[in-house]
């Protein structure tokens, strides 16, 4: 079976919401064995949206549509899809009865503006909302099946669980399944990665291997379809083998795994604790350990030392030093390092220094240079690097950088 997705909403065409819903959907397609094939966003015009919508059932017999069932005028999925199968709106009476109820149990009386999420196409079926007071719709009709679900995240993704995807399930039968898994990688870049297991990404079809690059790092998702999910994931298994044979530590984690999480698990396992001392990124490498659960078990201390004094008071980075080299350089980098390991008494400090744009600094320093050190009790380094981007990008770049940098060195010493 294949399927479509139709989103309606000119706020997503605008760029002021996120198409999130897409994703989830096409995940939970794939995991019941159903191929996802096109993806079409299209504002809030009726016309337009009942184009979109015969097009794509041209095309599949399943479409699932988000967005576009609310009370206002803006919400026109349910007459697009009246429309499109020819058959008039009429009033469902479960439909008032669920919204209505729902907001008097939030504490609200007046029920006006009710009046719309009562219509539906002549001859659709309900999907129950848990969350929200606009039901979802089943039309399935001359054996083109549309679905329509609010564009709210969370309604959207309770009705996909408690309902659709069962109903798919039953439709699909014992088909394809199709599984995935996500390596998550930092450091190398995608081109040297591609280079490395070019063997690996070529000439197979089942299971494939999708290089997607994000900021700072490199997924690899590998995808494959069986008979069965055990067979989906012995599949996996082993091409996730190979690829860590090739890329080794490079890996850092799988599926929602993010750096900061590869670092707290390691030293918790090797009972460490760690201090950073930072400027260029600003407080962003211990916001992100401290979004991990467990993090104040294994971080000691966060110095935000941004200005060149907050460096020579807090930090005790010598002032000749600062005068010397300027404060984006391998001396300050270093001192910053062994300042905020003395201050702490961690196993493993880490300090970043650098320019972030959009200027140059006072000593001609290019925008995106970075320096990022690692001091323990018994050494010390320092990593010289470039970044490209915005302000905000290079200080993402550079925050996961040291952070992988830190990850390394407690895998090396252990």
């Amino acid at each position: 079976m294949t399927a479509e997705i139709l989103c309606i909403g000119t706020e997503l065409l605008l760029g002021h919401v996120v198409d999130t819903n897409s994703a989830y959907i096409g995940r939970k397609l794939a995991g019941i064995g159903i191929n996802l094939y096109h993806k079409t966003t299209v504002g809030d015009n009726k016309s337009r949206a009942a184009a979109e919508l015969r097009e794509a059932l041209k095309r599949t017999d399943l479409v699932i549509v988000t967005g576009g069932l609310g009370p206002t005028e803006d919400d026109i999925t349910r007459e697009v899809v009246s429309e499109v199968f020819g058959v008039p709106l009429v009033r469902s009476d479960e439909a008032l009865s669920h919204a209505s109820s729902l907001l008097k149990r939030w504490g609200h009386q007046e029920q006006t503006s009710l009046i719309p999420l009562a219509k539906v196409p002549e001859g659709a079926g309900l999907i129950p909302n848990p969350r929200g007071t606009a039901c979802g719709i089943i039309m399935d009709k001359m054996g083109k099946r549309v679905i329509c679900l609010p564009g709210v995240p969370g309604e959207m993704q309770a009705m996909m669980e408690l309902t659709v995807i069962p109903y798919l399930a039953g439709l699909a039968g014992k088909g394809e399944v199709i599984a995935s898994k996500a390596l998550r990688i930092c450091g190398p870049g995608e081109a040297e990665i591609e280079d490395r297991i070019r063997h690996l990404l070529h000439g197979k079809s089942n299971p494939t291997i999708a290089p997607l690059v994000s900021l700072g790092e490199v997924m690899l998702r590998i995808t494959a379809k069986a008979s069965s999910t055990g067979e989906a994931d012995a599949m996996i298994d082993q091409t996730e083998a190979e690829l860590r044979k090739h890329l080794g530590y490079d890996i850092y984690g799988t599926e929602d795994d993010e750096i900061q999480h590869a670092v707290v698990r390691l030293l918790e396992e090797r009972h460490m604790r760690c201090a950073v001392a930072e400027s260029v990124t600003g407080g962003l490498i211990s916001h992100k350990l401290t979004e991990v659960p467990g993090c104040s078990g294994v971080l000691g201390l966060a110095v935000t030392s941004y200005s060149n004094d907050a460096k020579i008071r807090i930090l005790g980075v010598p002032d000749d030093k600062v005068q010397k080299h300027g404060a984006v350089s391998r001396e300050i980098a270093l001192a910053m390092a062994r300042g905020v390991l003395s201050l702490s008494s961690a196993d493993v400090a880490i300090s970043t220094t650098g320019v972030a744009g959009p200027a140059t600094d006072d000593h001609m320093h290019g925008v995106g240079l970075v320096y990022v050190a690692l001091a323990w009790k018994n050494g010390i380094t320092c990593g010289r690097f470039q970044f490209f981007g915005t302000r905000s990008e290079i200080k993402e770049r550079a925050a996961k950088r040291a952070l992988d940098m830190l990850r390394r060195h407690l895998l090396n010493h252990h």
